[in-house]
């Protein structure tokens, strides 16, 4: 774990200082991220001598079973990370569909930096604001891209490496078990499997969806804070609920807890809210015992903790939500599980295995819940009646520092939602799972007789196994992302003009300018709407624009657009556009891939 820590760090110190330097220089170059990474290394290097104990330590051998969950979790990792992204002749191609957007979103992110923008970025996907998004890791990509690591490689290679501490990271904090329950998440749905025996992703369209496949892949942000989230909570486990010492089991030193808690709303605010939660939930729980007389000796380190976080993180919050005046997100559904129930598939699903039909809502909400989490909560019920029977037990009651806290988050996580998007909050979702399972196993099942473990492990994991099996089995080939000579031509064409210059184009994910790191008046409405930004106005300015309306220069001039980019995509979305332009701006560069127009300032 001291090395997953020192490079987690090493990461994080690398993201800081480029962000620092680029606010004095006006963004990033060559030289500023050889020495961001530089010092990245340097820190990260002393950490781990520092961490490294002085003499050789036992460690605990891995069982058969734990074998079988790392072989798996390795096999997961080659396969879904080493066709992250991949050309195929001229087709760029990526190996999950519900990767198509994110990853379209993160590239033009990267090369958008990389492009040497004045920090704090203007959002290139919505012209007239500036980035609203936890976007450290895409900043590392960045310096790599910076140093000379091609752009997709980056990609891949920062996967690998994430898949490799995060492996690493649960391990650490439940052994086997809590790395099969981040591979194999699942409730009822992969039991359908046996109706057919055919393979495919069976929770695609439930609300609990697989965790590698439909986040770790998609949601680059988690490459990093899983990993730091878990290294956490193992030095918290033992900074304030350690009752001996153990050489193997040390809380990490308080600044590096200080660090990688405070900066992670720079790369994920949803874990950030978690563990603002859970360090909220402890320092009650403490302060009531100090109240109540009972010695809380690492109360004060907590308090230390929160206090020198405070800034930092108030700091990037407010970045990243443009210093509070983005539009909230906030928000309470109806009911967004139920929603997943209602769709085609899971009606398809149901009549595959032959199910009734519900005779009142409330049995098909119920239904919906033991379908999307199986009998996982039941078990979490269980674990709870233990640890409240066995509470005079130090050990009981550490564990109940967790999972109660946990649960309370988790039930809010259900019914207050933090993104416009509700399937967004499994962001905060995951981490209470990810929380409760090396609990679950040392103070429930492991007690069990060996035939009873393994008959808890199918139950709550051969749905996740299956569905996962079915996301990345060898039948898919790749879905077409990007042409290779398209982003090339582009590339060249645009070089020499101005890397903060907006363009007018048609508002898609992949659209080449926007692979190319430049900004667009409106990129994928779905991006800008899961982002908090109303955006229906500009839409239309746009569509107005292209179209060659009457009024289009000042719309133009409105939205400060400078140049009109005119594709493949832009004459099959606006084919009765007059195209007024054509008279009245110079075309400064053209090819097979469209044509630039340059507007005249007036």
């Amino acid at each position: 774990m001291n090395a997953v820590a020192a490079l987690l760090v090493a990461v994080c110190a690398a993201v800081l200082t480029a962000m620092a330097l680029a606010f004095s220089f006006s963004g990033l170059n060559p030289a500023i991220a050889a020495i961001s990474l530089g010092l990245g290394v340097i820190i990260g290097v002393s950490l781990y001598y520092k961490l490294r104990p002085a003499v050789s330590l036992p460690k605990k051998k891995l069982t058969v079973w734990d074998w079988l969950v790392i072989v798996a979790y390795a096999l997961f990792s080659l396969r879904a990370f080493c066709w992250l992204v991949f050309r195929n002749e001229d087709e760029i191609q990526i190996i999950s569909p519900n990767n198509l957007g994110d990853l379209a979103l993160h590239i033009t992110y990267i090369k958008n930096i990389a492009n040497g923008v004045p920090f704090w970025p203007d959002n290139p996907i919505f012209a007239g604001g500036q980035i609203h998004y936890p976007f450290g890791i895409d900043i590392f990509n960045s310096l790599l891209a910076l140093v000379g690591v091609d752009v997709y490689r980056g990609l891949v290679w920062v996967g690998l490496v994430s898949c490799l501490v995060t492996g690493i990271a649960f391990y650490k904090w439940g052994r086997g078990f809590a790395l099969a329950g981040f591979l194999f998440n699942g409730g009822l749905s992969g039991f359908q499997f046996f109706t057919d025996l055919h393979l495919e992703d069976f929770q695609t369209t439930l609300a609990w969806k697989s965790i590698p496949l439909a986040m770790f892949v998609t949601q680059r942000g988690l490459l990093y804070a899983i990993p730091a989230g878990l290294v956490l909570l193992c030095s918290w486990r033992e900074r304030f609920f350690s009752d001996k010492e153990d050489a193997n089991r040390k809380p990490l030193p308080l600044w590096v807890d200080i660090l990688l808690y405070s900066t992670m709303p720079l790369f994920h605010l949803h874990a950030f809210i978690f563990f603002s939660l859970l360090l909220g939930c402890w320092l009650v729980w403490m302060m009531a015992h100090r109240f109540s007389g009972t010695a809380t000796p690492r109360l004060a380190n907590l308090v230390k903790l929160i206090a020198w976080s405070i800034v930092p993180a108030t700091v990037l919050i407010a970045f990243i939500t443009g210093f509070f005046h983005s539009s909230s997100m906030i928000h309470l559904p109806a009911d967004w599980m139920w929603m997943y129930h209602e769709q085609p598939q899971f009606d398809a699903w149901a009549e595959n295995l032959d199910l009734p039909s519900f005779p009142t809502e409330t049995l098909g909400r119920l239904a919906c819940w033991g379908v999307n989490f199986g009998l996982f909560p039941l078990f979490i019920v269980a674990l709870v009646y233990v640890l409240v029977r066995n509470r005079k037990s130090p050990v009981a009651v550490n564990a109940c520092a967790f999972v109660l806290p946990s649960i309370v988050i988790f039930i809010f996580s259900l019914t207050v939602m933090l993104a416009p998007w509700e399937w967004d909050n499994t962001k905060m979702l995951i981490w209470p799972y990810f929380v409760v399972l090396p609990f679950l196993w040392d103070q429930l099942i492991a007690k069990w007789d060996v035939w009873m473990r393994g008959v808890c492990c199918f139950v709550l994991y051969f749905s996740g196994f299956i569905s996962l099996l079915g996301g990345i089995d060898g039948s898919h080939t790749g879905y077409d992302f990007a042409s290779s000579s398209e982003l090339g031509g582009v590339a060249a064409a645009v070089r020499n003009l101005p890397a903060t210059a907006i363009f007018a184009t048609f508002p898609t994910y992949n659209h080449p300018l926007l692979l190319n790191g430049r900004n667009v008046v409106a990129g994928y409405p779905g991006h800008l709407w899961s982002h908090g930004i109303d955006c229906k106005a500009q839409l239309a300015s746009v569509d107005s624009l292209l179209n060659g309306e009457p009024g289009w220069q000042k719309i133009a001039r409105d939205l400060h657009v400078r140049y009109i980019f005119w594709g493949t995509q832009e004459k099959k979305a606006y084919q009765n556009s007059t195209q007024p332009w054509k008279k009245d701006c110079p075309l400064i560069a053209q090819g097979p891939w469209g044509e630039i127009y340059e507007l005249k300032a007036k």
